[in-house]
């Protein structure tokens, strides 16, 4: 399989806005759906939101507002927390009859920092589109 040719192809550090980047170890196609950026290639989609802290919320406050409301499903979670950053992933059951393979796993992942977060969900199907997703979301940074 390869990239979709109607939509723009983007690699390496991609600036999401002026605060925040990734960096893209592969080609994926970009677009832009219901507000939210969308990345993707065969086998992983990335769905990006990118929020601001409302009312001077800490790094660590935003952290436990994402933990409260979490799902109770999420496996695998990991925080790391850097000078500037707190990075929380964890895995999710997913289903969607319309899939080859109606159930599967997703990542979501928040990287946090004092400007606000950005949330990544990163959908695979498979164990090498999985370890590029964590790949990417070990990416993030702010500015």
């Amino acid at each position: 399989m390869s990239l979709h040719p109607d939509y723009p192809v983007v690699t390496g550090s991609h600036r999401l806005t002026d605060e925040w980047s990734v960096v893209l170890p592969e080609e994926f196609n970009r677009r832009v759906e219901d507000g939210d950026l969308v990345l993707w290639r065969p086998a992983l989609t990335f769905w990006i939101a990118i929020w601001g802290h409302d009312g001077g919320e800490s790094p660590e406050q935003c952290l436990e507002s994402i933990l409260e409301t979490a799902s109770d499903l999420r496996s695998e979670q990991q925080i790391e927390r850097t000078e500037k950053l707190i990075r929380l992933t964890y895995e999710l059951p997913e289903e969607d009859a319309s899939r080859p393979r109606a159930a599967y796993k997703s990542i979501s992942g928040y990287v946090i920092s004092a400007v606000g977060h950005v949330q990544i969900s990163a959908y695979f199907d498979t164990p090498g589109a999985r370890t590029l997703g964590y790949k990417l979301l070990q990416s993030g940074s702010a500015s």
